[in-house]
């Protein structure tokens, strides 16, 4: 019997345009350049949801070797017809690019502890693959974000290690800063959030947040710590669990700042072993808001998928605005 699974996968859902095909990466750029990789791409003849899963059995390792006959995909309880499903991770796969922003709090009750989260995220860039970049962006009074997306981990690590703690706590609109630079980027899309503290700075509203989350082809991790004030300062973490959530990825509370090294190592795990899979709605998009739901046939195993997507019909460019060749 087929039952739907709601933890351990991660996805994120897209719409684009014109005839399914896979294109390799070009050969991989060294560390220091800017890559000008041409991502992974899905392409048909009429729009397509595309979903990033990853599966775990029940003591939380990735399962592997999965096949099509696998899982079915339902959209808003509709039954859909799985057009692709491939494995896109492991030595003998091709490999797709990751954009990842890192938020961190660089607030003045952080400043015990910076070191720790210095020490995770530098430990994170490092387990950067060869196609894949990262934006570091960190926050108190105001919002702060390296130059641009680099796979240079030597700039990545200089950013990281000049953070300064002091000021206030800016956190939606941190993460509404990384959702935005990253929408537009190739490949796979992620955004690590790292807070101590709740929100007491953004311009940004809560539930304004989340509904950009919503929008936006990105899975949100989420890592919280008590802060300095203890259990007298107001947590993040049902905004921050519900973030996590709502986009496909994972909330963390670790017990000892100490762990921090653990739980970002066990993200940039997770972020590269997935499935991809994809999709031709059955309903034409119509600026609704969709529910994705994955049902998997192995019942020792768990999947957590995005929530879901907005059926944005995608504008197509007019004859007139269309260049031609010579």
């Amino acid at each position: 019997m087929i039952r739907p699974l709601a933890l351990a996968a991660v996805a994120g859902a897209f719409v684009c345009s014109a005839a399914v095909r896979a294109q390799a990466p070009s050969p991989s750029p060294s560390p220091s350049a800017s890559p000008s990789i041409r991502p992974f791409t899905l392409e048909v003849d009429v729009d397509v949801v595309s979903v990033t899963a990853v599966v775990h059995d029940k003591a939380g390792r990735f399962v592997r070797g999965l096949g099509p006959g696998d899982i079915e995909v339902y959209e808003d309880g509709v039954r859909q017809d799985v057009s692709y499903f491939r494995e896109v991770s492991g030595p003998a796969a091709e490999k797709i690019p990751l954009s990842v922003v890192l938020v961190l709090d660089a607030s003045g009750s952080m400043r015990n502890n910076m070191h720790f989260l210095q020490e995770a995220a530098i430990t994170f860039v490092h387990k950067l693959e060869d196609v894949d970049s990262a934006l570091v962006v960190d926050f108190n009074e105001g919002v702060r974000g390296s130059a641009d997306f680099t796979g240079d981990t030597d700039r990545l690590e200089q950013f990281v290690e000049a953070l300064q703690a002091w000021g206030g706590t800016a956190l939606y609109d941190a993460i509404h800063y990384g959702l935005n630079h990253v929408k537009d980027q190739p490949g796979r899309k992620a955004v690590v959030v790292f807070s101590d503290g709740a929100d007491n700075r953004s311009s940004m509203k809560e539930e304004e947040l989340l509904d950009y989350a919503r929008s936006v082809e990105a899975t949100v991790y989420c890592v919280g710590i008590r802060g300095e004030s203890g259990l007298l300062a107001r947590s993040p973490r049902g905004f921050m669990r519900k973030l996590a959530k709502e986009t496909g990825g994972e909330f963390f509370f670790p017990d000892r700042v100490g762990d921090l090294i653990k739980v970002f190592a066990g993200i940039s795990d997770e972020l590269h072993n997935h499935y991809l899979l994809a999709y031709t709605p059955k309903r034409a998009p119509d600026s609704s808001w969709r529910a994705i739901e994955v049902r998997l046939k192995k019942s020792d195993a768990e999947i957590r998928v995005r929530k879901g997507y907005f059926a944005v019909k995608r504008r197509r460019p007019s004859p007139a605005a269309v260049p031609t060749g010579n």
